[in-house]
This record gives C-alpha cells, sequence and structure tokens, in this order.
C-alpha cells in the first residue's frame, strides 16, 4: 500500500493536513509547504527518510490544533514562547503521530523535535546539536522559510534568503542552509512560493510517492480510527464522540437492514463525520451564548470540507456524502445546502439521528444533558421535519 499503488492513506494524510490549515475559508498551505522543501533537503541530506520527512512536514503541527490562532501567525507574535500550548505543541503532535502505521516513532521523534534549534535556544526541551533528530532540523527549516515568506510574499529568493538567515542565525548547522541555498537558486522556489504551483508540485510528489512499509494488515483502518480521535481531541467535551455516532449509526442501519458491506462503508463515515470540523476556531465551537453570523457562516461551512476532502481521497469517495451532509434536514431547512428528504443519502440521514442522540446525551457546555428516554422523545418529535421518520421508527435500536 503507498502512492501509489493505493494512494488512500497519503491522500488521508494530505486531507487532514489541508483541514488543519484552513483559516476561515483560507487555505493556507502551510504543512504542504513544509513537506515539500523538507522532503528534498531530506533526499540531501538522509534520502532513506525522505518520504518520512514528507508524511512528518504534512502533520508536524498536529498539536497545534485547537489553538486561539493558527500557528503560522502566532508563531511571528512576540510573546509566543510564553504561551505554554504553543511550547509543547510538538510534545502533544508527537504522541498523536505515533500511533499512525508506517510513521510511529521515527516520524513522531522529528515532530517532537522540530522546533529545538542547533545552538539549544529552541522548544520544548532545549536540546541542541546532534541531540536533535536530523529529520526534525529539516523540517524546522522549512517551517522558517514558510514563515518568512508569508511575511515576505513575492520577493526573490536572493532576497528572502538574507531575512532568514537572519532569523534563524546560530539555529541550524551551516552547511544545512548551504543546501537549502542551492536548492532555492534552482526551480524549487517558484515551485512552492505561489499556491497555483504548490498545488502542482504536491499533486506530482502524492503520484510519486513510494509505499510505506506499514507492518499491520489493516493500516487504513487503524489510521481511520485514529483520526476519529483526533478530530475529537480539539474538544474536551466531545471526547469519544465519534466512535459513538459510529456505533449509534451501525445500530439504526443493523435494523434497517444494511449488509456487512454497507454497514463497513456507514462506519468510516460516522468516524469522519465531523472531519471538516477541525477548521472551525475553538473559540466558536465552544462560545455559550448565541452564535453570530458570520460564526453560524464559518460552522456551516464544515460539513462541505468534510465532503470535499474525503472526495480526494481515493477509497473514500463514495462515503463523502454520508459522512458530510449529516446537518441536512428533512424538511430542506438544513446545511450547507439546504437539502430535502430523497436528496440527502439514507447514511447521512441515519448519522443525523445518531449525532443527534449522542450530542444530547453527552455533556454539552451550551445545551441541558438529556437521559436516553428524553432524547428518543426529542427524535420521535423531530421525525418528518429535521430526521427521516423511517429513520427514527426504529430509534430505540440506539439502545442496543
Amino acid at each position: 500500500m503507498g502512492c501509489p499503488p493505493d494512494r488512500s492513506f497519503c491522500e488521508l494524510v494530505v486531507a487532514l493536513s489541508t483541514i488543519l490549515d484552513i483559516e476561515e475559508e483560507t487555505k493556507l498551505y502551510h504543512a504542504w509547504r513544509v513537506a515539500l522543501v523538507a522532503q528534498e533537503l531530506a533526499r540531501r541530506v538522509i534520502p532513506d527518510e525522505a518520504t518520512l520527512v514528507f508524511y512528518g512536514g504534512l502533520l508536524h503541527d498536529i498539536g497545534a490544533m485547537g489553538l486561539d490562532d493558527h500557528l503560522v501567525h502566532l508563531a511571528l507574535q512576540r510573546g509566543s514562547r510564553n504561551n505554554p500550548e504553543v511550547v509543547n505543541h510538538p510534545l502533544r503532535g508527537a504522541d498523536m503521530v505515533a500511533a499512525i502505521p508506517g510513521l510511529g516513532e521515527k516520524v513522531a521523534a522529528m515532530i517532537r523535535d522540530h522546533h529545538e534549534r542547533w545552538n539549544g535556544s529552541g522548544y520544548p526541551r532545549g536540546i541542541a546539536g546532534n541531540h536533535i533528530v536530523t529529520g526534525a532540523m529539516l523540517l524546522g527549516l522549512a517551517d522558517e522559510l514558510d514563515l518568512v515568506l508569508r511575511v515576505h510574499p513575492g520577493t526573490s529568493w536572493a532576497r528572502l534568503r538574507e531575512t532568514l538567515n537572519r532569523r534563524v542565525q546560530g539555529g541550524f548547522p551551516p552547511e544545512l542552509l548551504a543546501i537549502l541555498d542551492k536548492m532555492m537558486n534552482g526551480p524549487l522556489y517558484a515551485e512552492i512560493a505561489t499556491n497555483t504551483a504548490l498545488e502542482l508540485k504536491m499533486f506530482k510528489v502524492i503520484l510519486d510517492l513510494p509505499p510505506i512499509n506499514f507492518q499491520v494488515p489493516d493500516p487504513m483502518k487503524i489510521t481511520i480510527d485514529l483520526f476519529a480521535r483526533i478530530i475529537d481531541a480539539k474538544h474536551a467535551y466531545t471526547a469519544g464522540h465519534s466512535h459513538r455516532v459510529a456505533a449509534y449509526a451501525l445500530n439504526l442501519a443493523r435494523c434497517l437492514g444494511y449488509n456487512d458491506a454497507k454497514l463497513r462503508r456507514l462506519e468510516i463515515a460516522g468516524l469522519l463525520h465531523d472531519f471538516g470540523k477541525i477548521a472551525v476556531p475553538r473559540a466558536i465551537l465552544d462560545k455559550r451564548g448565541r452564535l453570530n453570523s458570520e460564526e453560524l457562516k464559518v460552522v456551516r461551512r464544515h460539513p462541505a470540507w468534510t465532503i470535499e476532502l474525503l472526495e480526494g481521497v481515493t477509497s473514500l469517495k463514495d462515503i463523502a456524502r454520508d459522512a458530510g451532509l449529516h446537518h441536512e434536514r428533512y424538511d430542506g431547512k438544513g446545511y450547507p445546502y439546504g437539502l430535502h428528504d430523497g436528496e440527502i443519502p439514507l447514511g447521512a440521514r441515519i448519522i443525523a439521528v445518531a449525532d443527534a442522540f449522542d450530542a444530547m446525551t453527552s455533556n454539552r457546555p451550551y445545551q441541558p444533558t438529556r437521559t436516553p428516554e428524553e432524547a428518543l422523545k426529542i427524535l420521535a418529535g423531530g421525525a418528518g421535519t429535521q430526521f427521516d421518520p423511517e429513520v427514527t421508527a426504529v430509534a430505540s435500536c440506539l439502545l442496543a
């Protein structure tokens, strides 16, 4: 399994890195640029680990998920080192990535150390020199390059190099800076300096990635399960939400006569139904009061992100709409598209009921917690308006 012949694993990781880099309606492409530049450095410094460095670049800031602002902004602000969430995000990210098949401890170590610096001035551990994992040095330098490029877009490499060298003085071995300089004097700088060229470069790299030795029989299943935990980790009150929704959806689907193959696809859709919610700022999701129009717009965009990203994963295209349309309503008053009854896939209508049941019976800051019996009554009251009557008719199966 790799990219090719089976691109699904790397496409799923690319999708996660993309959603982590979405700010309102804008794709920042920070992780993409870091991954591409670090991989090119790795081909010259540690060629046997170039693919792992690429994946490390895609996921290097996963531990910053849920911060009040994107790390590309926080890193350029004075006093960011006084924020414990900023300082500890490499450790948090390393813990998340350590369990991904084929990446594991090697990539986790790169992510853990990517803010350490050669002269000992980095974080979170303040280590120096050869105590820092080589792949982490490459990620760190690519990260610094992206930050400088954001402040000075459209700048020639010759001018950007001077700014970068001033910013990272003492933070990286001189020979590594020399390798970067030689790389950027070629066509690579033009390929990564603008978003349009960057997208084309990423597409070509994904097609050419060598396979990974996953060492497990079903790496996608393990990865999807882990990604569901990552999705829920953004907010303390959603811990376990995606797995519960998937389990509730399966209970409903069994009562509706789903066969084993359809049950497996629905389970994946349930696990990933909130994928796009990673792009919603924590301050909005945690808000106790009524959301304003702009905040509502951001929230109601997240199912569309789920669909767009899952449709980009070869083996998950057919479950993208089941996962992403669970906020549509039977009466057409839902979002993001205002679909109604037959326009909404049955899988999405099942997940809608499962999601609502879990939300009502879980501890949420914005609403009272209902007993399962109370939640079933509310679901029945929404039959034909918010929910599909066929699905609510078997709602008692939620308690199976």
